[in-house]
């Protein structure tokens, strides 16, 4: 198993990290009714770290502005070494609290300052390997609605995985279609379930949050208990 620093989204992982600068003051911020929301996000590459901002508390990364991004502008206006963009994504979950600071504005985009990584993150373009398990010290409570479905991973020992988010190449914007698209590893499969009561896949304090990303680059949190 590898550990992974990961964002809330595909650059480096579909996921908020807490590896926050100690310069930002950081707020819970709870979310609601955001199945099927998009959202982007924008890094920031500085000699010793990459600052990540996102649009989920502040708009939803209008498409026209977002193809007008000019990553050289960006990292000009702010005093950065680079800029990259991450998106856009939309949300699986139906809700979340997360952390966020200050909002800062990316041609036109407003996004808040969400974690901050050490450059290595970026080593890895897309992130980890498909299927391959890794560890994320993220603050982040998902909460998936009863009678909303909860798009799977499950691996070998039936652990199970709910997708965080998922990408703009999901087939008519339904993760259903992930079971056609995927190409799951040996020993993974995917499914989709529908809970009779709300799952709440809550932040971690105790230790890493174990996760996993599929084949599309697509991100899952593990919750529940292994099946029997």
């Amino acid at each position: 198993m590898t550990t992974v620093a990961s964002l809330g989204l595909g650059i480096v992982l579909t996921t908020m990290s807490i590896a926050h600068a100690q310069d930002h003051k950081m707020e819970k911020v709870t979310l609601n009714d955001i199945r099927g929301m998009r959202f982007c996000e924008i890094l920031l590459v500085f000699d010793d770290r990459v600052d990540i901002y996102n649009t989920s508390a502040s708009n939803d990364c209008p498409e026209d502005k977002w193809s007008a991004m000019d990553v050289t502008s960006i990292a000009a206006n702010h005093e950065a070494k680079a800029a990259q963009l991450n998106g856009p994504k939309f949300w699986a979950a139906d809700g979340q609290t997360v952390e966020f600071a200050e909002t800062k504005t990316f041609g036109g985009i407003d996004a808040r300052y969400a974690a901050s990584l050490p450059v290595t993150a970026l080593s890895g373009s897309e992130g980890s390997s498909p299927y391959a398990n890794f560890t994320s010290s993220k603050q982040q409570t998902l909460v998936f609605k009863a009678g909303q479905p909860i798009y799977e991973l499950v691996d070998s020992d039936g652990n199970t995985y709910a997708l965080n988010a998922y990408g703009p190449n999901v087939q008519g914007g339904d993760p259903a279609n992930l079971a056609e698209q995927l190409k799951p590893a040996d020993g993974w499969s995917f499914r989709v379930s529908t809970p009779t009561e709300d799952v709440v896949i809550a932040a971690s304090t105790d230790g890493p949050v174990n996760m996993v990303g599929d084949d599309m680059h697509q991100y899952y949190t593990r919750f529940g208990s292994s099946a029997q």
